[in-house]
């Protein structure tokens, strides 16, 4: 009778090809990639998804070699991530796919203008300035702001257009009655 002899698996030699974002979102993308076909001795037991931008980086384990998605969710709004994909198996982890870089979408700001000064105070008029939303709340580019202002009787909203634009000066005011928000 003959001796059955198994021999050890290897490590993954290909790497998943065609890294795709199917889905692009202001706080998610959803990656894509092609199946890493099992060579002899080469079982392909799921995926690692390496991601990163200028200041976090993380791995995600994806577990089965046909699951050839994954979501990235809780990201920051209108930022750069870019992702590396690599198989791996009980040997180890093969190779990584090349580099893609894809931008989150933008979103609405989650802070509010910083500084705001009120000059050139007249009986009837005043200017507004204020200084630009802090970058880390910006979560996009700011494309204007919205002025509003009150009295007991009166209230009005102001659309100031463009980003650079961070003063105004609202005119024909009633005296000693107004308050912005």
């Amino acid at each position: 009778s003959g001796n059955n002899v198994t021999t050890l698996s290897a490590e993954p030699t290909s790497f998943p090809e065609n890294i795709i974002f199917s889905s692009v979102e202001a706080r998610s993308l959803t990656v894509s990639w092609d199946e890493v076909l099992p060579g002899q001795n080469e079982p392909i037991n799921g995926y690692l998804l390496y991601y990163t931008n200028t200041t976090f980086s993380d791995t995600i384990t994806v577990i089965g070699g046909q699951n050839i998605a994954y979501t990235l969710t809780e990201l920051r709004p209108y930022t750069n991530y870019t992702v590396t994909v690599s198989a791996y198996n009980d040997a180890g982890t093969g190779p990584a796919s090349d580099n893609r870089t894809q931008q989150t979408e933008q979103a609405e700001p989650t802070s509010s203008p910083q500084n705001i000064i009120f000059s050139v105070v007249e009986a009837r008029s005043l200017t507004v300035s204020w200084d630009e939303v802090p970058p880390s709340g910006q979560n996009g580019l700011i494309t204007g702001y919205l002025l509003n202002y009150t009295n007991a009787t009166f209230a009005d909203t102001i659309n100031i257009t463009g980003g650079e634009n961070r003063s105004y000066t609202l005119t024909e005011l009633r005296p000693y009655t107004y308050q912005t928000e």
